[in-house]
Order: structure tokens, then sequence, then C-alpha cells
């Protein structure tokens, strides 16, 4: 259905959900972290997505179009769905008042059950702060918090550092 469909879905435990349209500057944000991941990573063996890439969380019980997810090295595809990708290394998500409590709740703990899943960020798209989340070596994870035009975001699984003035950048209205 999804691969006929005009409208992206989100699944979780047997429930379908329709996925709303984004605000601009939803948008803007998900690009401008896009664009960065893109020039960060040439010739790393990482790939960068937007939000048409569907992912399948380590569960199994979500399948989830991140709002920008990297995969490093080759695709693993669910075996009965091969558009959809199980194996990404890194996934984001800019808050919106509609789905900030799931992408917090239920949808950050499906991201975390994903064994390949090395960092999760939240960014905000009312004011510059990003929240990241990192799995570390004994399977624990960490958040921490970049806030103010003035810090620079550090993914360190994916050894990039951002300042936030670019990630922002065109993003709120002048």
């Amino acid at each position: 259905m999804e691969e006929r469909s005009e409208t992206k879905h989100h699944y979780y435990r047997g429930l379908i959900t329709a996925m709303a349209g984004g605000s601009p500057e939803h948008s803007a944000l998900a690009m401008n972290l896009g664009a960065e991941l893109r020039a960060a990573l040439r010739k790393t063996g990482c790939r960068v997505f937007n939000s048409d890439l569907m992912i399948q969380t380590g569960s199994g019980e979500m399948l989830a179009y991140p709002d920008v997810s990297v995969v490093c090295g080759p695709f693993k595809r669910m075996p009965t769905r091969r558009n959809v990708v199980t194996n990404p290394f890194f996934v984001a998500e800019v808050l919106s008042p509609s789905t900030e409590a799931n992408d917090r709740g239920e949808k950050s703990r499906e991201y975390r059950l994903t064994p390949t899943l090395r960092q999760y960020a939240l960014l905000s798209q009312e004011t510059p702060l990003i929240e990241v989340h990192t799995r570390h070596d004994d399977g624990t994870w960490r958040i921490t918090e970049f806030e103010g035009l003035d810090a620079t975001l550090d993914l360190t699984a994916l050894n990039c550092r951002i300042p936030l003035a670019d990630l922002y950048d065109g993003v709120f209205d002048e």
C-alpha cells in the first residue's frame, strides 16, 4: 500500500497513521541539517537521506520516515519490503507541536532499540536548541543539549561538528 500511496504513513504495532506536512521552519531546518551532513560525510561511506527513506526500528514494530537519516555502509533491507532500510546509523526529527510527544516517547524508544543506531537528534523549530541521544559502548544512552546560535552541534558518532548558526540559517523569519 505505501509504495502506491500519495500520502506517507507511520506504522507502529499494527496502527497506520497518515503523516501531516510540516511548517516552513520544519522543512528549512531538516534541509539545512541534511545539507550540512552531506557536505561533512562526503567520501566516508555514509549517505544522508531526507524524509523519503523509510526505516524499520529495532523491535520490528515501527516503520518511520525520519526527517533526516544517515546510513553507513551497504543498506540492510527488510526481506519483504525492499524499500525499507533496517540499519540507520543516525536519525533526526524536527520537533513540532503535533509530534513532539511521540518523537520524545515511543518513537525515541523504538529508535534506541535499533542496534545500528548510534545517535538520535531532536531539533527544535522554535528556538536554536538540539537534543542529541548518543549510544555509548556499554549500551547506555546519554543526552546532550546544544543551545543558542553560538553553540556547535557535536555529532560524535559521525565525527561531525556543525555550528547552530549554520543549521538555523534562514529558518526563522527575520
